[in-house]
């Protein structure tokens, strides 16, 4: 019996470095990247800095046209430029928004066991509108003027989330 709890003692308290489900995601996609902060070129090194200094590294398809889990945006409102991060960090994964690109207002969005799979994109305030008119929602969701962030696994079901007066709002 105290083998047992010394040995939960020992195991609780080292980190531990799951592969998640990384070999799976290198097998569909050999293109995945996990990348130190320092590699990520298109960030500031301000933030470049505060990532690694958070501890994360930032997964990114390298045959990938669009931008992901490294996006910019008008995230709270037209005009402000706003960065979002996908930070995989041991056995979870977060979205850190750095409002006008500020590691001084950095703010954690979303936190959610890791998956290799899992990216963000910027949605535009143009495939907002088109969603809202699609989804016959336009009366019960804000008029959108500036962009939203998508979140899930690659290929799979995404939820949307739209900064509303510093308020977020999961609108598709």
């Amino acid at each position: 019996m105290r083998w047992m709890l010394l040995f939960a003692a020992i195991s609780s308290s080292c980190p531990v470095y799951a592969q998640h489900n990384l070999d799976d995601a290198k097998k569909d996609w050999p293109d995945l990247r996990i990348l130190e902060p320092d590699q990520v070129r298109i960030l500031t090194p301000q933030v470049r800095s505060d990532l690694a200094r958070r501890g994360c590294k930032v997964s990114l398809f390298t045959k990938w046209d669009g931008p992901h889990n490294t996006i910019t945006g008008e995230f709270a409102r037209p005009g402000q430029k706003d960065v979002a991060v996908l930070c995989l960090k041991a056995d979870d994964m977060s979205i850190l928004v750095y409002w006008a690109g500020s590691p001084d207002r950095a703010e954690e969005l979303r936190r959610f066991p890791a998956d290799a799979y899992r990216m963000i994109h910027t949605v535009t305030p143009f495939v907002l509108k088109r969603r809202a008119i699609r989804d016959e929602a336009v009366d019960r969701l804000p008029a959108f003027d500036h962009d939203a962030i998508e979140d899930g696994p690659a290929g799979g079901a995404t939820e949307t989330m739209y900064n509303l007066e510093g308020r977020w709002l999961q609108v598709f």
